[in-house]
């Protein structure tokens, strides 16, 4: 951040009366509505600005501590002093609380390493901050009850040059810094999509085909026979091989198992055989598992690459919060709710079986696809939620636009498998760009 266009965006601030919001709308993004100028401080260390009237989609609700005081303090509140010194900005403002004024400061400092936004009261004692530093991170403690020190005064050495219209200038910015996040982040989920499809194509390689399997399953009962056959020839059991000559008088080498009674080289074989039936009867249901979640990976993939925004693309990051590990079922969170989609017709099954009767279904209109299940919890669900929900559930079937029909639970009838009937739903019109 540099300081004289801070001093510029300080100047613009000092014009306006009273703060109407300030929340958090991203890891280290906050904003202040002020009269009807909204204002976004992006505080990522090192790479730190302030945005004005952008089109900034809030990433997540956050509810921490620190955003419960942003809010109470700053929320309705009256601008009185607005200063700069250096690369920080501090803020003044009078809220009424409680029937009685309250005088408090929010200092955003742009000071690289240690970037933060600080809650202080009237004696600039700290209330809380974005990030806490303790004794043991630097000389200047940013702890909640203790004062806060005033950084050391530093020269500042940077080019100025003109800004015509400063509200255009941070736009402008703002255009070319989102464009690059967008894109850094996306090259990072796709990376790890990609090595999960090039691990699962690898599996699906190396599987036998069904005639390969019956072929070993023929030798090796083939072995069995011959060995019960002439299992009087074998004189050491350390030997590795058994030299006999098979039913059309060619001279074979059955190779001989390390057991503990040679006698059983015969059901050593014949339980070879029967295993390498039963598998090739089982190798295109393993091989059909594989591709659909190769298929539902490269829906993922389309749906990483389609995204516009970073909320859109939190919900394909993977979440640590998760509990529930089911192969066949994704986990993603939309603000907090946990939405679960179904990656082939056994998760499908799966989400049938096992949502409750307040959580919302959501399914595309009239077409094979993934069923998907907000976990509400008895929550209402915003309709914003119910909106990216849907973006899932037409992603995962493979299609950019079309109808996504969602109902309660409770209004399914389940035909068979994962087929169902329904009367009572609400139908939401998508295209995904």
């Amino acid at each position: 951040m540099k300081a004289f266009i801070l001093k510029k965006i300080a100047q613009h601030i000092s014009s306006k009366k009273f703060i109407k919001r300030a929340i958090r709308v991203d890891e280290n993004v906050i904003l202040l509505e002020i009269d009807k100028t909204k204002y976004f401080f992006d505080l990522n260390k090192g790479n730190s600005d302030i945005y004005i009237d952008i089109d900034y989609e809030i990433a997540k609700k956050f509810n921490a501590p620190f955003d419960i005081t942003l809010t109470k303090k700053f929320t309705k509140s009256k601008v009185l002093e607005v200063k700069v010194v250096e690369r920080i900005l501090t803020i003044k403002v009078e809220t009424h609380l409680h029937f009685k004024k309250e005088i408090n400061y929010i200092q955003f400092e742009f000071t690289g390493r240690y970037t933060n936004a600080i809650i202080l009261n009237d004696n600039f004692v700290v209330i809380d901050a974005l990030h806490h530093i303790s004794e043991n991170v630097s000389f200047r403690v940013v702890e909640i009850g203790e004062k806060l020190i005033p950084l050391p005064p530093k020269e500042i050495k940077e080019k100025i040059f003109d800004i015509d219209d400063l509200v255009i200038y941070t736009q402008n910015l703002f255009k070319i810094k989102f464009e690059k996040r967008l894109l850094n982040i996306k090259k990072s989920l796709l990376n790890g999509v990609d090595k999960k499809i090039d691990k699962l194509q690898k599996i699906l390689n190396s599987l036998e085909s069904e005639e390969e399997l019956l072929k070993k399953s023929e030798v090796y009962k083939n072995y069995a026979d011959l060995a019960m056959i002439n299992l009087y020839k074998i004189k050491n059991k350390y030997d590795k091989f058994l030299e006999v000559e098979d039913f059309d008088g060619n001279s074979i080498k059955i190779p001989i198992p390390r057991l503990r009674n040679i006698n059983e080289i015969g059901n050593y074989y014949y339980h070879l055989a029967k295993k390498m039936k039963i598998k090739s009867k089982n190798i295109q249901i393993e091989k059909e598992n594989i591709i659909s979640k190769i298929e539902f990976l490269q829906n993922y993939k389309e749906g990483i690459q389609k995204a516009s925004t970073i909320s859109e693309l939190n919900i394909y990051k993977s979440n640590k919060k998760s509990k529930i590990k089911e192969d066949n079922i994704e986990q993603f969170y939309i603000d907090d709710f946990l939405v679960l989609v179904g990656k082939n017709e056994k998760g499908n099954i799966k989400l049938l079986k096992t949502s409750k009767a307040n959580d919302i279904w959501l399914h595309i209109k009239d077409k094979k696809g993934a069923h998907v299940i907000i976990k509400t919890n008895k929550k209402k669900v915003a309709d914003e939620v119910i909106a990216k929900a849907a973006k899932l559930a037409l992603t995962f079937s493979g299609e950019n636009e079309g109808i996504v029909d969602y109902t309660q639970r409770r209004h399914l009838y389940i035909k068979e498998k994962a087929f169902v009937n329904y009367v009572t739903y609400k139908s939401i019109k998508l295209r995904i760009e």
